[in-house]
């Protein structure tokens, strides 16, 4: 039973990030869509798991979309279209499973879904921060405490130490004074994470591992003629964890790497060709 301004929180995990699903379901008590990737050992484990607790089995607006383990790499972008997809609010929150929202996010995202128009279709960004801390009290709750541990270093941008370009566009020194939402300009490799209408494009499937998975997603919304607008008063923060397979595979394949950059070009020449073809089409009729 889902209210005109309900957002539901779509996110994707394996089975090594369960336990991040009773740190989330404290910090979300809206609906929710995950698409979980497990073997049927694992499948039959994650049954335990919500059997045994409490905080899983009191939540009634969760769905839980399992798919088989098929691939040697992670199926991101699939995943994240299955969770997206079997969504039944009208507005959805694009995120992962890693980031834990901030204080009253919910009621704040709601003021602000009148700028999700369909004339000129909007995303709205949530800005993303990270902790090497593991204890979820610790963790800033008010932009007021953000910006605290922000200037003692105990919180920093998301990525800012490894990809910076992800997500330098949010324009972090303007987002610390704003008091109302801002416009920013795409970037290349800008990946925020996004509040939109459901009927936003699919990710492109293509897309498998790690790289360039939901920065795809974001430059096909930039050619679509989405604008993107930073929201001032909610965020969210990233919770440290062993790097994944998918990641070390890109870290120390120069191959894999060759593999991705080509692909990227590749894709980015696709969207554009589709784009022009649709804006040509359109000036004939």
């Amino acid at each position: 039973n889902n209210t005109s301004n309900e957002i539901t929180f779509v996110a994707t995990l394996s089975f090594d990030r369960m336990h991040a699903l009773e740190g989330l379901f404290a910090k979300w008590s809206g609906p929710i869509s995950l698409a979980l990737y497990l073997t049927d050992a694992e499948a039959a484990r994650f049954t335990e798991f919500y059997d045994s607790s409490p905080v899983l089995k009191s939540r009634k607006n969760v769905g839980y979309h399992v798919v088989f383990k098929e691939t040697w790499y992670y199926p991101v972008n699939y995943l994240r279209n299955v969770a997206k997809q079997n969504v039944q609010s009208e507005f959805i929150f694009l995120c992962d499973i890693d980031f834990l929202p901030s204080e009253e996010i919910e009621s704040k995202l709601s003021e602000y879904l009148v700028l999700i128009g369909k004339s000129q279709p909007n995303a709205l960004i949530v800005p993303a921060f990270e902790s090497e801390r593991y204890r979820i009290d610790s963790l800033p709750g008010t932009k007021a405490d953000l910006l605290k541990q922000l200037d003692l270093g105990e919180i920093i941008k998301f990525r800012s130490r490894v990809w910076e370009e992800g997500h330098g566009a949010t324009n972090y020194q303007k987002w610390r004074s704003s008091t109302k939402p801002y416009k920013v300009n795409w970037q290349l490799n800008y990946e925020p994470y996004i509040v939109t209408h459901k009927s936003i494009p699919d990710y492109d499937q293509r897309f498998v591992g790690f790289g360039w998975n939901k920065a795809s997603h974001i430059y096909q919304l930039h050619r679509q003629g989405y604008r993107f607008l930073v929201l001032p008063n909610v965020f969210i923060v990233h919770l440290p964890h062993s790097p994944s397979i998918d990641i070390h595979r890109y870290r120390t394949s120069s191959k894999y790497r060759q593999c991705m950059e080509t692909f990227k070009k590749e894709f980015m020449t696709e969207i554009d060709h589709k784009v022009k073809a649709s804006t040509d089409q359109t000036s004939l009729l």
